[in-house]
């Protein structure tokens, strides 16, 4: 748990680069909030991670911090 902290401590662009709305992506980082679609707004940022089989996933993960692999 504490690597996740780690990881959304990082400055926005290093989080960006992980960044997509694209829902197939198997690694991303993105967003639930859309005050368009939902009347209850609720702000979460997910980082969305495949892990298995693991040695398929874990090349693709971030690589910072250094310590998320």
């Amino acid at each position: 748990m504490a690597v996740g902290l780690e990881f959304f401590r990082l400055p926005p662009e290093e989080k960006a680069k992980l960044y997509s709305d694209e829902p197939s992506k198997k690694i991303r980082l993105s967003t639930s909030f859309n005050v368009r679609k939902e009347t209850v707004h609720n702000w979460r940022d997910y980082l969305r991670l495949h892990c298995h089989p693991l040695e398929e996933f874990v090349p693709d993960w971030p690589s910072n911090p250094e310590t998320f692999k």
